[in-house]
């Protein structure tokens, strides 16, 4: 089922979505739609739920924002198609067109900023999500992630540092509850040693 909605339907969907442009068969570009927004629901239910975490690495991103891409110009060619007919239809589909196209971007950021996070830490760390009961001073959101990168420095990402994109930042000292998360004896006494210099 993984490689079905995963990596299949995408690419099902990509050729629908070819075919229909050329040849202008609405009837492909809906298949491309549909196949396009049911490969997106099964991955993002195989994420939790979540666009911010330690699923969307840099492969699942990738396929993740193939597919989003794939939905967002098929739904701009059917839009497209609707409004070819009708003047007024045409400043109001615009309008729809701008917000498809802006919250793409947004979204396809978060998702990035989120797969550069995930991949570039320590081997055998985890990303360690975290609910603090107050707002700490390099972040105004209190649910936070944290790494270890590979140098043994800890960073950090706020999801809504910017309100819209998440941002990701460097601790110069490491909060204890990361150095007692890490499984790694070797990882764990760097990031010890890191604590108390």
């Amino acid at each position: 089922m993984y490689i079905l909605a995963h990596c299949l339907f995408p690419l099902i969907a990509l050729i629908f979505l070819i075919v229909g442009i050329k040849r202008s068969i609405i009837y492909y570009v809906i298949s491309s739609l549909w196949l396009s927004l049911i490969a997106v629901v099964i991955h993002y239910q195989s994420s939790g739920g979540q666009l911010l975490g330690s699923y969307f690495n840099i492969i699942n991103a990738t396929i993740y924002t193939a597919n989003l891409i794939i939905l967002f110009i098929s739904l701009i060619q059917i839009i497209s198609h609707l409004s070819s007919n009708n003047p007024v239809f045409k400043y109001v589909s615009s309008l729809i067109k701008s917000f498809i196209v802006i919250g793409s971007l947004l979204v396809i950021s978060n998702l990035w900023v989120n797969a550069y996070f995930v991949d570039n830490r320590m081997p055998g760390t985890p990303v360690i999500q975290v609910a603090l009961p107050k707002n700490v001073a390099y972040c105004s959101y209190r649910y936070l992630f944290y790494k270890v990168a590979p140098d043994g420095s800890v960073l950090y990402l706020c999801p809504n540092h910017y309100g819209l994109i998440p941002s990701i930042g460097h601790l110069s000292i490491s909060p204890d509850f990361i150095a007692t998360q890490l499984p790694i004896p070797n990882n764990k006494q760097k990031l010890l040693l890191q604590h108390k210099g």
